[in-house]
């Protein structure tokens, strides 16, 4: 038996290798997409000139509006009885202060370049150039940015009397400072200096700021009349937004992978915000950079000796963590002393509506705490408290917040008659904002209600209007002494005591079977 001879080993395949000329650039990647998008998806006929349509009737309304409203604006600030000088001009530069450090904030935490949730997914793995990949949304971005601009410029200008020509200007300056913003936030996103949190800690400060120094304007600076932009102050942003923007398209390909994902997250954490008109998950998208470390008051949780101590230091740690609560509060105090200056707002339901309106939003600033028990309803189970025990203990900082914004505003508008109601006020409005933190998700079962506008939801309009609710109705011995002017005893024992119902009404827990 003869043994056969080994057959020959054949040679190993060759390792496949990638053709860098058949690769898809990012543009081609998108396009693909779109293309399969569209064959899954076929668009319906007329629907982009439906949508046409729509944006252009609602800017139609928006300006007939704007101009509408402009005549008494201007009786308004034209009048005599202002007491010192909130002038249309210093109208005019806090709206574009305001509108500027607004969209850098949200430039900074959403954009300006960036891809949708399902692109950072499946697009950034491969390796598509990012510029072919983002530059859409640099276009969309440039373009939001122009087209708020344009508004933050023009409408003030509108309602203050400003010419035609001088309206013109002011939009124009509005949308060139609108490129300097978006463009500016990219070129810190590319280099990277807009990573982390350290570019917000800076604007959310100076959002605060922009009312403390226009009340500080109104108080010691002259009137400031109504003006418009020289040409060469609009040339020089015009150029400065135009080499920024060149910067920032030329640098694409430096966007990290991730920036991209924390951009994604938080765009997409504000659209569910913004189409369930949740007002906190706005600010959480928005303001929040998510938890650090904080070594303010490192001596404060170790005040606890109680249960009730315990939760007091825990609100108090996780408020004094919150920067964009703290500048919030300075912000709310100053922009109610400018607004008190109004004569229409200085006495009667008008002075009503502006102390109710930000002693809320300061009991709402304050209320972090709160906020995050009725997000996670298991840390109130961590506490050895009792339910209504827990939400009354919890009412005590937003009540203080509430305090600190309604002593200020009634220190401007005068007399120490005012302080007397501002405490059992605040104490209302606390209740209120704790009273809002627990409202819970919103009931989207309730039925709808058929109006000739269309569907109103019911359920979300009654989820908004909880917390609200018990702030206007516990602050009516508030109005009546506004409208009357006169501070008695009586009307302030009636304000307590309607601030003792708010407080049970807050505190309040529906027992479920």
């Amino acid at each position: 038996m003869t043994r056969e001879p080994d057959a020959a080993v054949p040679s190993p395949l060759p390792r496949p290798a990638g053709d860098e000329a058949e690769q898809l650039t990012g543009a081609e990647l998108r396009r693909l997409t779109a293309r399969v998008r569209a064959h899954n998806l076929p668009a319906e006929a007329g629907r982009v000139a439906m949508d046409v349509a729509e944006v252009v009737i609602s800017l139609a309304i928006v300006t007939l509006y704007a101009w509408g409203f402009g005549a008494p604006v201007r009786e308004l600030l034209e009048s005599d009885a202002t007491r010192f000088g909130l002038g249309p001009g210093l109208i005019q530069a806090m709206v574009l202060a305001l509108a500027v450090v607004a969209g850098a904030v949200v430039a900074l935490r959403v954009g300006p370049a960036g891809l949708p949730a399902a692109g950072v997914r499946w697009w950034v793995p491969t390796p598509a150039d990012r510029t072919g990949l983002a530059s859409p949304s640099v276009v969309r971005t440039v373009l939001a940015g122009i087209g708020a601009g344009l508004l933050a410029g023009g409408v003030p200008a509108a309602f203050v009397g400003v010419g035609l020509t001088g309206i013109l200007a002011d939009a124009a300056f509005g949308g060139a400072l609108g490129l300097v913003v978006v463009a500016g936030t990219g070129v810190l996103q590319v280099t990277g200096a807009a990573s982390g949190d350290r570019a917000g800690r800076v604007l959310v400060p100076l959002l605060a700021a922009v009312p403390v120094a226009g009340l500080g304007l109104a108080l010691w600076a002259p009137g400031w009349a109504a003006w418009s932009v020289p040409l060469p102050a609009l040339a020089a942003v015009v150029v400065a937004g135009g080499a920024a923007l060149a910067v920032w398209a030329s640098r694409l390909d430096l966007l990290r992978a991730g920036e991209l994902r924390a951009r994604a997250s938080a765009a997409m954490q504000a659209s569910a915000a913004l189409l369930s008109l949740d007002s906190g998950g706005m600010s959480r998208a928005l303001l929040s950079g998510g938890p650090t470390a904080s070594r303010v008051l490192p001596w404060l949780p170790g005040t606890a000796r109680n249960p009730a101590g315990a939760l007091l230091a825990a609100d108090a740690t996780l408020l004094v963590r919150s920067p964009a609560a703290l500048a919030g509060l300075v912000a709310l105090a100053a922009t109610g002393a400018v607004a008190v200056q109004v004569p229409v707002l200085a006495d009667g339901i008008g002075l009503w509506a502006v102390l109710a309106c930000v002693g809320y939003a300061g009991a709402l600033a304050g209320a972090v705490g709160p906020r995050a028990a009725g997000e996670n309803p298991r840390l109130d189970s961590l506490v050895p408290l009792g339910a209504r025990a827990t939400r009354a203990v919890r009412a005590v900082w937003p009540v203080l917040t509430a305090a600190v914004v309604l002593l200020a505003v009634a220190a401007t508008v005068g007399g120490g008659q005012w302080l007397a109601m501002a405490v059992p006020v605040a104490v209302v409005l606390g209740a209120a904002a704790v009273r809002t933190a627990y409202r819970g998700p919103v009931p989207w079962d309730v039925p709808m209600i058929a109006t000739p506008a269309g569907g109103v939801p019911t359920g979300l309009v009654l989820h908004q209007l909880k917390g609200l609710d018990l702030a206007v109705l516990g602050t009516l011995p508030l109005a009546w002494v506004a409208v009357s002017g006169v501070v008695a005893p009586s009307s302030v024992a009636v304000q307590v005591l309607f601030a003792a119902g708010a407080v049970l009404w807050a505190a309040h827990v529906k027992r479920t079977p």
